[in-house]
């Protein structure tokens, strides 16, 4: 577990109980002290986010619903938070929502849903915000929610085949030919992108590239320049890196870190 002080924010992380961890990467509280914006680069877990106290809007647009679920996502998601926001996020793990929500993870692709609006019972989530509102401490939300997850887990692991595909992927985030993940599995491509779509939300292709994008950023916080990031990434050229950095961005590689570095 961690406590990071910021200028503008606190953040509280600590890791799922054992049950938990094929399912879960991390829980972290988050507490805005004053208005504050945010942006976040693609992930490859999806992400349920349990406002107790404040509010915040998504993508300059409408409110954070207070117990959300946010789907894969291969562009920038923004937040702004307003000064009292406080926040618990459960970071699942690729193959982990799947476990909790019935639907298929490609409906909440690029989305972020009312969880209120996909869970049968609304008065469980409004008992949790209560809990949370309440708790002495973060430890105690953290517990809260483990408790309300373990509650509706309806599996004891997550798909082993898609769970080893995903590994496969993550063993090699700057080559990857997905006719070699189909040997690997087992199954067809047509079988297997069903199913990753299924579980993960997006198909392999997809989410290789976005492991690519993470990739590339650790890379690039090491020091390399952007052209030894792009081929150590696994881009085919610069050219490459520039395109799909600016469709998930917005923003050119250039630009983007030149505006993310420390005054």
């Amino acid at each position: 577990m961690a406590r990071n002080p910021h200028r503008h924010m606190q953040w509280f992380q600590q890791a799922p109980c054992p049950a938990l961890r094929p399912f879960v990467r991390r829980f972290m509280v988050v507490e805005f002290a004053a208005d504050h914006a945010d942006t976040h680069l693609p992930d490859t877990g999806s992400v349920a986010a349990f406002t107790f106290r404040g509010r915040c809007r998504i993508d300059g647009g409408r409110w954070v619903p207070q117990a959300a679920f946010t789907g894969l996502r291969d562009t920038l998601r923004a937040h702004d938070h307003h000064a009292g926001h406080s926040v618990l996020l459960a970071a699942f793990t690729p193959v982990g929502a799947a476990a909790f929500l019935r639907p298929s993870q490609e409906a909440f692709r690029g989305a972020t849903t009312d969880l209120s609006e996909l869970l049968d019972r609304a008065d469980e989530l409004e008992r949790l915000h209560e809990q949370l509102a309440s708790a002495s401490d973060h430890r105690q939300r953290v517990a809260q929610l483990q408790h309300f997850l373990l509650a509706r887990l309806r599996e004891s692991a997550p798909d082993p085949l898609m769970a080893a595909a995903v590994s496969w992927l993550e063993r090699r985030p700057a080559g990857h030919r997905i006719d070699g993940l189909t040997r690997h599995i087992g199954l067809s491509q047509s079988a297997l992108e069903r199913r990753f779509r299924r579980v993960v939300g997006v198909t392999p292709k997809k989410f290789a590239s976005m492991l690519r994008l993470q990739h590339a950023v650790r890379l690039q916080a090491t020091g390399l320049d952007l052209t030894e990031v792009a081929l150590a990434a696994g881009y085919y050229d610069q050219a490459h890196f520039n395109h799909d950095f600016r469709r998930a961005t917005g923003s050119a590689p250039a630009a983007f870190f030149a505006a993310r570095e420390p005054a």
